[in-house]
């Protein structure tokens, strides 16, 4: 039996939605936050990183990017820049952007500030694409 129900939506469309979920893991500005049954009500702001369900079927893995977490009652809502299952990461697709990123980072003094954001970022991003695909792969 499910203690509430997790929708992570995107500007690219609805990721999961009504999903039945025991405890959750959620990635936040201000650490990882764990949800249980009876959770008190939190409104949050999502940092790049795994959100961890754990449902009556086991373990799912979902990337996240910037964005909103609401936590009211029995259904808890994600709104994500970017999220991805696990099962629809391509690893080599991953690996090549995480190449690409330390590629151009290595240059880093050619780059403009924002240009060295905008690639630590990438970095970022594509290291928590292929660790969650590892997870996956357990």
């Amino acid at each position: 039996m499910s203690n509430f129900k997790l929708n992570i939506f995107t500007p690219n469309g609805v990721v999961i939605k009504g999903m039945e979920c025991n405890e959750l893991f959620i990635p936040t500005t201000s650490g990882e936050i764990n949800v249980l049954k009876d959770h008190t009500h939190v409104l949050s702001e999502v940092s790049t990183g795994i959100l961890t369900a754990k449902t009556g079927m086991g373990d799912r893995h979902f990337s996240m990017t910037s964005g909103l977490v609401k936590v009211l009652g029995e259904e808890i809502t994600v709104l994500s820049t970017t999220s991805e299952k696990a099962e629809d990461i391509d690893i080599e697709r991953a690996k090549s952007a995480k190449a690409k990123a330390q590629s151009r980072l290595s240059e880093i003094d050619k780059l403009t500030s924002i240009d060295q954001i905008k690639f630590k970022r990438k970095l970022e991003r594509a290291d928590i694409r292929i660790k969650l695909k590892e997870l996956h792969k357990n």
